[in-house]
């Protein structure tokens, strides 16, 4: 089976935060399953490494190629939409004016050459438009349905002029909707999480106002769980963090908590509390705010990684405890040391389709502190509803009350009974977090899909 995978980014070559570690997870377990995969990415400007330069389709000058442990890349060199600063934006939580513009010529080439696969597998708003054009299956991922790309709808048209129906399926309130299109047109929609896939379906806020749309659909969204790559993400073997350790010997952390104490600069006496990725109102951050100044007397530490529009309330934050709030820019290494240094993490978040800083925390050894939404739900046991497989802890209403009870509970746990807390870090850090299990559930989709065409 051939399987083309079109998509905004793909780690390490191009990524704001996890949705790249998801791509690129799962294509690589769909390739140890014999599956042939490319996966289709702009050349973006501060990709320089291309690989042999093909000829172009459609608006692209021309496609790099390579392979990465099997599968194959195709870098779309696209100058007027895609050689400018960033992948969304020229900086983190920013957007061009013309997204719509850039991504519907993506979207132009994606269906031309995926006319040589058995299925197109699309992956969020940016590449959902290719479901209008393409006379092949396609399989649309939505890892976050809360970032539509919208653009206006005469001239967005005209990118998808060949396409039927197109008029009908862009429309939005006089506005062109591409992940709208997306939903309609493909022959499937799956999203990262059965609790997100729910979630959608009945929440507007959650699904940009997708959900009777979503919930309509001929064949039901599918919620698969999201896993990471737990070869590359391994604290036995990881060279980024000072020390190698396991959930036998977990001495190894203390170095990386030393080493993120002296990067960072917070006083080590208190409980830290890690964060990675974008700085959104989606995370949860609005819920710290009315509780930080007591949380932090307490001893409360916080290490938030990451850029976003939240950044403001985060810096803020910095600015009035400076011992014990640190905000940093994006790094993979910094990521890795945030999960194996920090002595819990969290992610009160709003919602949260699936999940994966939650899961590399575990993998790591840091305990969660989380809001049971979406992924969350899934994958983070409370000691109160299990204790045999509890792994962190969690809260159910997006509350700040609710959420400063769940942290005190964890640095109760944290200081005073160590052994109960060596219990939840060897539960995250043995369970199997990888992707095979996943995969398999996304070869069985793509099957039902191709049967369905015949």
């Amino acid at each position: 089976m051939k399987v083309l995978f079109v998509v905004a980014e793909f780690t390490p070559l191009a990524s704001s935060g996890g949705l790249g570690d998801a791509i690129a997870g799962l294509a690589y377990a769909l390739r140890r399953r014999d599956i042939d995969v490319t996966v289709l990415l702009p050349r973006y400007q501060f990709l320089t490494d291309l690989g042999n330069v093909g000829p172009g389709v459609g608006p692209a000058d021309s496609i790099y190629s390579f392979q990465s442990e099997g599968v194959t890349l195709w870098l779309v060199d696209d100058p007027e939409s895609f050689d400018r600063p960033g992948i969304y934006g020229p900086e983190p939580g920013a957007a061009y004016e013309d997204e719509w513009r850039r991504w519907g010529r993506f979207c132009q080439v994606a269906a031309a050459v995926g006319a040589d696969f058995d299925i197109l597998h699309l992956h969020d708003a940016q590449t959902a438009g290719t479901a209008l054009l393409s006379r092949r299956p396609t399989i649309l991922t939505l890892h976050n349905a809360a970032y539509p790309v919208l653009g206006p709808a005469e001239e967005a048209l005209g990118l998808f002029a060949q396409a039927a129906n197109a008029a009908e399926l862009l429309e939005w309130f006089g506005q062109a909707n591409y992940l709208k299109a997306g939903v309609l047109a493909a022959d499937q929609v799956t999203t990262v999480s059965p609790g997100y896939a729910r979630q959608i379906a009945e929440d507007p806020e959650v699904s940009s106002g997708l959900n009777e749309h979503l919930a309509s659909l001929l064949h039901p969204v599918v919620g698969i769980m999201n896993g990471i790559d737990t070869d590359r993400f391994d604290p036995a073997k990881d060279l980024a963090i000072p020390e190698p350790f396991t959930g036998v010997d977990l001495s190894g952390r203390d170095q990386a908590r030393t080493v993120l104490l002296d990067v960072s600069g917070l006083d080590g006496d208190g409980v830290i509390f890690g964060m990675v990725g974008r700085m959104t109102g989606q995370k949860g951050l609005e819920l710290l705010d009315p509780i930080i100044s007591g949380l932090v007397e307490e001893g409360m530490r916080l290490v938030a990684v990451g850029n976003g529009d939240e950044d403001h309330r985060v810096d803020a934050w910095v600015e009035h405890y400076p011992r014990a709030v640190w905000h940093a820019p994006y790094t993979e290494d910094l990521a890795r040391l945030v999960w194996a240094g920090s002595d819990s993490y969290l992610m009160p978040s709003l919602f949260e389709p699936g999940g994966l800083g939650n899961l590399y925390a575990m993998r790591y050894g840091a305990p969660p502190v989380v809001r049971a939404t979406g992924g969350l739900a899934t994958s983070v046991v409370d000691p109160k509803d299990d204790p045999a497989r509890a792994n962190g802890f969690s809260f159910e209403e997006y509350d700040s009350d609710e959420l400063a009870g769940t942290v005190r509970n964890a640095m109760a746990v944290f200081r005073s009974e160590p052994v109960s807390w060596a219990e939840l870090q060897r539960h995250g850090m043995e369970r199997d977090w990888g992707w095979d299990p996943s995969a398999g559930q996304y070869l069985a989709l793509y099957n039902e899909v191709l049967q369905r065409r015949e």
